[in-house]
């Protein structure tokens, strides 16, 4: 194996010989021995030291989470998908040694920095020596066989391309399915079907047993938790009160971690979480992380929605939490774009949309992204009922995207395309229990037919290279009837509104499902006219009044004679699918253009 030295922020993490790279753990505060006799292993791993070298000190820009047996059997399918796509040369272990030695390749040509890789589901398990999981039925052909154990063999392959590799945990997956390893024997653990209850002691003892035995069997360089699979560890309602569980709990996965890396003679080994995108979400779960930051428990955290990519989340939250701690934060990043029906199985980010999310983050203060479920931008390369958006071409070149996302330099010179749609889209809720829908709903039955929205952009709008273009959806107004758009308070002016009436609605292949509707663009070019626009960095506000026909006519809006009442359809408007496209320019616009 060779060794890896990874600096984030001045803490330098991975094995390494020489003391002055060694950093000493620290010692998370109000933590008793006894706490943790019970969880540290009775004997010693080997101690045996491994020749190691420092590689060059750098800071992540690009975690990947790999979702274990999805990822790679997307590439070489075995019968997760159905039927393989490919059939497997003999002798079956070398080649898929080579495929996944290969796949880990062109990461690193890629510039991830780290692979977190998903080895724990439902007390089913990549490792082998387990006593409390079952192996997943999923495995690389032919080396279970042959003796070779498919951990190792990406741990080595990570660390000679100088990349860390994290050991990911699924806390409460709930995909479903018979109970599994040492949940099989205490039913009495069950939570909302499949998940298993963490306000009881034997839950948290045997997901540290786990924990213990990845850090014995395998020299991994982290640890994280992927709270996100199911987000419930508690019965609905009871995350806040049960908090400090998941505290003890998390203060005694940081002592496991520290005797570790004492028994490995390396440094501070990493911990991770990966959780909401919203603090109240994190707060009503029971994930204290003020409190997991601040004691120095965790080194990075990943705020993510389930399945989304958010743009608008609020990740300088996060960074504040953070400040003054050596804890980063790792947004992360998602094929799929929201969900309604079957949306997220049809269109997914583009890499300007990518851009536009990573800006985002950056602008606010992020260290990095982390990209989830990213199989699926080329999918169709084992299942054929993926659309062409799962393009079977793009792997590796998806890959290539996480490179750009990498350079924030590369991330500003490029087109940036924000996404603002409700990630879950009513009734619908996400798995934390919150709903996230952020589109304006007009019910004519209101006394005010107006409503508004948040939006947030970290863009430079005094930068004339910048040109921007805003559009939605208005679905449910009539032909005559009409809105008033503001941003920011400011009226936008007519003569930059476009209104396109589509009488045939969008199908499952351009988005969500919707009924006929009236797509409006505004462009914010507004210096031609000598106008100011009124975007500004961070959080905008876009405000619309709707004006029945009848309304402008009754009050001479419109002028002419009075409409008559409204049909069943235009009693209700919907604002959807906001969405701003960030042209950079190559050159400013010669001064004659300007007026």
């Amino acid at each position: 194996m060779v060794p890896l030295v990874l600096v984030i922020g001045g803490l330098v993490s991975g094995c390494q010989d020489t003391a002055e790279n060694n950093v000493a753990p620290a010692t998370p505060a109000e933590t008793s021995a006894t706490d943790i006799q019970a969880d540290l292993p009775t004997e010693a791993a080997s101690t045996t030291k491994v020749e190691t070298t420092a590689v060059e000190n750098k800071p992540w820009r690009i975690l990947h989470a790999w979702d274990g047996v999805t990822m790679w059997a997307t590439i070489f399918n075995t019968d997760y998908y159905g039927v393989p796509n490919r059939e497997i040369p003999k002798p079956a272990a070398s080649f898929s040694q080579r495929m996944l030695e290969e796949m880990v390749d062109e990461e690193a040509a890629a510039s991830v920095d780290a692979i977190s890789y998903c080895l724990f589901t439902a007390f089913m398990s990549d490792v082998p020596s387990s006593q409390v999981t079952e192996l997943f039925p999923w495995r690389p052909p032919g080396m279970d066989e042959a003796g070779v154990d498919c951990l190792k063999v990406l741990i080595d392959r990570c660390h000679q391309r100088e990349m860390q590799f994290i050991a990911d945990i699924r806390m409460n997956d709930r995909h479903g399915g018979p109970r599994k390893g040492a949940a099989k024997d205490h039913p009495e653990w069950e939570l909302l079907g499949s998940g298993n209850d963490y306000a009881i002691e034997g839950v948290r003892d045997v997901m540290l047993t786990f924990t213990r035995e990845v850090l014995d069997a395998y020299e991994v360089d982290g640890i994280e938790y992927d709270y996100m699979r199911w987000c419930h560890m508690f019965q609905p309602g009871e995350g806040k009160k049960n908090a400090h569980l998941l505290t003890d709990f998390t203060r005694r996965t940081r002592t496991l971690l520290d005797a570790a890396a004492e028994r490995r003679g390396c440094g501070r080994l990493l911990f991770g979480v990966r959780v909401p995108q919203n603090i109240s979400e994190c707060e009503y779960l029971g994930f204290d992380l003020s409190t997991w930051i601040q004691e120095g428990l965790v080194d990075f955290v990943v705020p993510s929605d389930f399945f989304h990519s958010d743009t608008n989340m609020k990740t300088e939250d996060f960074v504040t939490l953070a400040k003054g701690t050596d804890c980063k934060i790792y947004p992360a990043i998602h094929p799929m774009i929201s969900m309604d029906g079957p949306n997220e199985h049809y269109r997914l980010m583009t890499p300007a949309n990518y851009r536009a999310a990573a800006q985002n983050y950056y602008a606010f203060g992020a260290d990095g992204i982390s990209p989830y479920n990213y199989q699926r931008t080329f999918e169709r390369r084992a299942s054929a009922h993926r659309s062409s958006s799962n393009a079977a071409y793009l792997w590796p070149a998806a890959l290539g995207w996480l490179r750009e996302l990498a350079d924030r330099d590369e991330v500003l010179q490029r087109d940036r395309h924000y996404l603002f749609y409700s990630i879950y889209k009513k009734p619908r809720k996400s798995p934390t229990g919150f709903s996230n829908d952020d589109n304006i709903y007009l019910d004519r039955a209101a006394e005010v037919l107006a409503g508004q929205r948040r939006f947030r952009m970290g863009e430079d709008f005094d930068d004339s290279m910048l040109r921007v273009t805003m559009q939605f959806k208005a679905v449910g107004l009539s032909p005559d009837d009409s809105l008033k758009i503001r941003i920011n308070g400011v009226d936008v002016p007519l003569d930059y509104i476009t209104r396109v009436q589509d009488k045939d609605g969008q199908n499952v292949y351009e988005g969500d499902v919707l009924g006929p509707f009236d797509l409006f663009l505004v462009d914010m070019n507004w210096e031609t006219t000598g106008r100011e626009q009124p975007l500004v960095f961070g959080d905008n506000t876009l405000s619309v009044e709707w004006i029945p026909a009848e309304v402008a006519a009754a009050t001479g809006d419109e002028g002419g004679a009075e409409k008559p009442s409204p049909d069943p359809g235009t009693l209700k408007v919907s604002i959807e699918e906001l969405e701003c496209y960030v042209y950079v320019r190559q050159q400013a616009p010669a001064s004659g253009e300007e007026h």
